[in-house]
């Protein structure tokens, strides 16, 4: 399916039947899988302090984890940030599914609307999810949307990673993704949140992008440690 956005002209029957038929497939396959799968939490004493506080917060989660991670979240009416192109508008339909939302814009399309409804969200208290190497990459390496609206939404970002004992590795895609495989234990690996202030020069917003992209990668080693030594 092309990336154009899925408003720019009339969609085909065909087009119509896989905006339907894949996020369908997605989301009970994940199902029957969360059947065999056992799930241990690292961590997530963060996520539950900052639930009784009725705060919101900020997922940061690598693109290597997008797959699961709805799954994953499920429940929690988490607004997800979601390429406006028709290939997001999938992904949108699988959020959906499994109790979340969506704030649909990218950095080429709908950009600044979108981060504007975002920061919203997180002033109501609400979470949010946010690829910081999305949608293209490089992998690992922190786009600076994600520091922005910590900033401006004054929420705290929660790194969030998952690795299972037994899984496939996309080796040839630029994200590396992981997919874990039926009847394995799967770590859910939650960091302590990193506060970002609300006025920022440009050296400490360089700053805090860095300590960001530091600590959502010490997250996904100790996450990576923890399931080598199960």
């Amino acid at each position: 399916m092309s990336r154009q956005n899925i408003s720019d002209r009339k969609l085909s029957l065909k087009e119509k039947f896989q905006l339907w038929l894949i996020p369908f497939l997605i989301v009970n396959i994940q199902r029957l899988y969360g059947f065999t799968l056992k799930r241990i939490d690292v961590g997530r004493e963060h996520v539950e302090n900052l639930q009784k506080k009725k705060q919101g917060w900020i997922y940061a989660i690598w693109h290597t984890n997008v797959l699961f991670s709805p799954y994953l979240n499920r429940g929690q009416n988490v607004n997800v940030m979601i390429s406006a192109s028709r290939d997001g508008e999938l992904i949108k339909r699988v959020v959906y599914k499994f109790g979340n939302r969506a704030i649909r814009g990218s950095t080429s399309r709908g950009g600044m609307k979108a981060l504007k409804t975002l920061i919203d969200e997180l002033k109501r208290g609400n979470p949010a999810a946010i690829t910081p190497d999305g949608p293209r990459g490089p992998a690992f390496k922190l786009q600076h949307g994600i520091i922005t609206s910590a900033s401006k939404g004054r929420v705290p970002i929660i790194p969030f990673h998952y690795e299972a004992k037994n899984q496939w590795v996309a080796e040839k895609a630029w994200d590396k993704h992981r997919i874990p495989k039926p009847f394995t234990v799967i770590v859910v690996h939650y960091g302590e949140p990193i506060y970002i202030p609300e006025d920022l020069d440009d050296r400490s917003y360089e700053n805090y992008a860095e300590l960001v992209e530091k600590k959502l990668l010490e997250n996904m080693n100790a996450c990576r440690k923890y399931v080598k030594n199960l």
